[in-house]
């Protein structure tokens, strides 16, 4: 359906556009996994349309660690919305990745509490972990 990322980027961001190819947009992008279709996807989980953004979640779980630190950074931005925090839950609790999913038990709970500040430091120790 799409020749290249740049045209599922632009598909993607068109809010325009049916919703149903916005999502397929979103796997498109997922089945890349490139570093810039990763960040994309993390920038979707503050769209609009509930479904898009649960695409682009579905997609960051499944590509495991690859997109975990990126997800993770952006839980730590001050300007993350609750609509990140929600997406992010899923990207960790049905992540495809056993290892990140195990270590990432406690920033699940901070996220199901739904305790910003405690997701956020959470978040910021595992980022740490991952780097080390």
């Amino acid at each position: 359906m799409f020749e290249s990322m740049e045209q599922a980027i632009a598909v993607l961001k068109d809010v325009g556009e049916d919703s149903l190819k916005r999502v397929d947009a979103v796997h498109y992008l997922g089945d890349l996994g490139a570093d810039e279709a990763i960040q994309v996807l993390v920038e979707t989980l503050e769209d609009d349309d509930p479904g898009v953004r649960w695409a682009a979640a579905d997609e960051l779980a499944k590509l495991g660690a690859k997109a975990a630190p990126a997800v993770l950074r952006k839980l730590l931005d001050p300007e993350a919305t609750p609509r990140v925090f929600e997406m992010a839950l899923h990207v960790f609790k049905d992540n495809s990745d056993l290892l990140i999913r195990s270590k990432a038990e406690s920033l699940v709970k901070a996220l199901e509490a739904n305790h910003a500040i405690e997701a956020m430091t959470e978040a910021g120790k595992l980022l740490n972990e991952l780097a080390d």
